[in-house]
């Protein structure tokens, strides 16, 4: 990746990136940053303190769920208090919909996950486990094959876990998913795990907790459920006692749900980015530092606290992130 002068000035904003990358995946821990310049504009500078982006236009594309439309409506907000006009798409298909609207033009940028980026766009049989690594593995093989250019990533870790009732791992001593993998050799009959049709085939599902940890998980005790009746389904207890979910879904905090902890690091990386078209991005250089400056404070606990408000509060998109940019500092 070559090193403009506008990343230069952002040096910091990505020396403190890196600092979060190392504290990702699987922490259950949920609190949240604290507000008011927490991560904002430089000694209090808003963005449109910072920045000019007068007279810059630019489509964004954004996935269907919580997640992703947050992110959306983050670029949307943050781009606009610099002066941009924006035009957001939402509800883009997963998983691959806002990718093949920036290949075929239609938006200018998208937010992406590297784990999905590296294994299913850039055609990877074998992720790599390490997620600061595989983030360049992505942003340079991506600008080289598809001149998309990638900005350096938030520091939450949206990826695949278990979970279990709060209960039930206390009763039965779950902490980590070492305990789960011994749980099923030893009790196989209540080794009852919830996931949807995708994570039981795809190379970074099931298997690799299987890999990993040494176990297989019987496939009569596997019961394929849609995926937004999973969370529900593993806090009842019924039909499962185990389940698949999203390391940052808020259900996780709402429903009281104890995440197992990855020690092994079976489930690969999923850092969170905006692929932008380097097109437009060598055009309008700025619009990159505004994306990171933003997405910086986005920590684990921070992500899970605003899909919560989203999934569990019932609060809009926009109305979350209008008042997450207020709490970092980012508005005037």
């Amino acid at each position: 990746m070559q090193t403009t002068p506008t990343r230069l000035r952002w040096a910091a904003i990505l020396a403190v990136l890196a600092l979060g990358l190392s504290a990702c995946g699987g922490d259950d821990d949920t609190g949240t940053t604290g507000g008011g310049g927490g991560g904002g504009g430089g000694g209090g500078d808003s963005i449109g303190d910072q920045f000019d982006l007068s007279g810059v236009e630019i489509r964004i594309g954004a996935k269907d769920f919580t997640e992703q439309l947050l992110l959306g409506q983050l670029a949307k907000q943050a781009l606009e208090a610099a002066g941009a006009t924006v035009d957001l798409t939402e509800n883009l298909p997963s998983p691959a919909g806002a990718r093949e609207a920036l290949l075929a033009g239609e938006v200018d940028a998208a937010w992406e996950y590297t784990g999905t980026a590296y294994i299913n766009y850039l055609q990877h049989d074998t992720p790599i486990d390490d997620p600061t690594a595989q983030y360049e593995a992505v942003a340079e093989e991506d600008l080289a094959q598809n001149n998309i250019f990638w900005t350096q990533p938030a520091p939450f870790d949206d990826t695949y876990g278990l979970a279990t009732r709060r209960d039930f791992a206390e009763d039965n001593g779950l902490a980590t998913l070492e305990d789960v993998a011994a749980f099923v050799e030893d009790n196989p009959d209540e080794a009852t795990l919830c996931l949807d049709s995708t994570f039981g085939s795809r190379d970074d599902g099931i298997i690799r907790f299987e890999d990993a940890y040494g176990v297989t998980w019987p496939d009569d005790q596997q019961i394929v459920q849609e995926f937004a009746i999973i969370y529900q389904a593993t806090a009842d207890g019924d039909p499962c006692n185990f389940g698949e979910v999203f390391t940052t879904d808020g259900r996780i905090q709402s429903l009281d749900l104890a995440l197992m902890e990855d020690t092994e690091s079976a489930f690969i990386s999923y850092l969170s980015a905006v692929q932008i078209d380097n097109d437009f991005n060598e055009a309008n250089p700025d619009v990159a530092p505004v994306l990171e400056l933003v997405s910086a404070p986005l920590d684990e606990a921070l992500m899970t606290s605003l899909n919560a408000q989203v999934d569990v509060d019932g609060e809009f998109p926009e109305d979350v992130i209008a008042q997450y940019l207020e709490d970092q500092g980012f508005l005037g």
